[in-house]
């Protein structure tokens, strides 16, 4: 199998409602919230990454109609010169896969792209082991309840320069 292909895509692209309900279903429906689109999506700060995998069955490589949508993430570019991370979704058969890695690797490199200095997030407490890994420090003194789930978070750092 191979990996993803990955594509920044804007807050009009068709795919931005496949990215709702992956949104949704990964990150809020296993805790019984009702679906809302209704994120800030738009803007020039905004930018939108997926990871899509040909769904093969005689499709040709690189057809976006025969592509599936497996992941997501959003990267608000901050006046600080801070990237901040948000949103990162994978579907749940593919996870383990090395998509979430893959899609924080392009945000990183798309934040040195910009000049950022560091990139930042909230970390549901699950997930802060997978972003140690990936080179993130934790920087909150402990947990916090965030999002609409409210669920324990930190927050999360990794300085993309020296200094």
């Amino acid at each position: 199998m191979t990996g993803p292909r990955l594509a920044w895509i804007a807050a009009d692209d068709a795919r931005m409602q496949d990215v709702h309900a992956l949104r949704h279903k990964v990150l809020f429906a296993p805790f019984g919230l009702p679906r809302d689109d209704s994120w800030d999506d738009a803007g020039a700060d905004r930018l939108h990454l997926v990871a899509m995998h040909d769904a093969g069955d005689g499709a040709e490589p690189g057809d976006e109609s025969a592509a599936e949508l497996v992941g997501y993430l959003s990267l608000l570019l901050e006046a600080e010169g801070m990237g901040h991370v948000r949103q990162v979704s994978v579907r749940e058969d593919r996870q383990g896969a090395g998509i979430g890695r893959a899609l924080m690797a392009e945000a990183e490199a798309e934040a040195r792209r910009r000049g950022l200095a560091a990139v930042w997030l909230h970390a549901r407490i699950t997930a802060e082991a997978f972003y140690h890994r990936l080179g993130y420090v934790t920087t909150s003194d402990g947990t916090f309840p965030s999002g609409r789930t409210g669920m324990p978070h930190v927050r999360m750092e990794k300085r993309l320069t020296a200094g």
